[in-house]
């Protein structure tokens, strides 16, 4: 059938609004699409240095010049050392309202009769209104359990988002695990050989909170 020429243009017309209105809906779910990335990309956190699980990582506890008369004598003239954990990271939103990390350390030390035997620890650290720029955080094991149950061999770190999607996570190790992600590995956790401990604590609970305080942000 052949059209007149004002029904050529209506079908003209309506074939390019249609493709038009196609393109802007193509268009419109490609930018929604990349909102979530490109806001990723703006509010970057990044793991920047993490400490080697070994001897390097063992600190004495510091030792404070205060003017304060003893009623008794101390116990211990031996100075004790920590297990301490610093991780360097930054963040480029000009504000991120929380973070939170998560720590897991694996320790291995021997039983009485001699055999290898492993710790497990874990423990969770919550940061709020964290500026950007470089910044610290810090986990630690106090002197008597690694006089105990060993010192570390085994380090991760994630770092959870206020969405609690993982935005960083690392590891560092001196022994070979079965799977890279060792303190997700079931192999790993539940072997008899591994036991699970209380310990790993935040460094406001330490020692050292003091020391350079400006480096970390407020702990909720």
């Amino acid at each position: 059938m052949k059209l007149t020429k004002p029904a050529y243009r209506r079908v003209i017309f309506c074939f390019t609004l249609t493709l038009f209105l196609i393109v802007s809906e193509a268009s419109a779910q490609l930018r929604r699409a990349a909102a979530p990335a490109a806001r990723k990309e703006e509010n970057r956190i990044k793991i920047e240095r993490m400490p080697p699980p070994n001897k390097t990582a063992m600190v004495r506890t510091p030792e404070f010049d205060v003017q304060v008369q003893n009623t008794m004598r101390r116990v211990s003239r031996k100075p004790r050392e920590w297990a301490l954990f610093e991780v360097k990271y930054s963040t480029s939103a000009e504000w991120t309202d929380e973070l939170s990390f998560n720590y897991y350390v694996m320790t291995k030390g021997v039983d009485r009769e001699g055999n290898e035997v492993f710790n497990f620890y874990t423990t969770t650290v919550r940061y709020i209104d964290i500026p950007k720029g470089d910044h610290m955080s810090c986990v630690a094991i106090a002197p008597s359990q690694i006089e105990r149950y060993g010192e570390p061999v085994a380090l991760a770190l994630e770092i959870i988002d206020k969405e609690g999607e993982i935005a960083d996570m690392n590891s560092e190790t001196t022994i070979k695990f079965p799977s890279e992600e060792w303190w997700k590995d079931s192999t790993v956790l539940d072997s008899p050989k591994v036991k699970r401990r209380e310990g790993l604590v935040d460094r406001s609970k330490t020692p050292f909170a003091l020391i350079n305080i400006d480096d970390y942000e407020v702990v909720q």
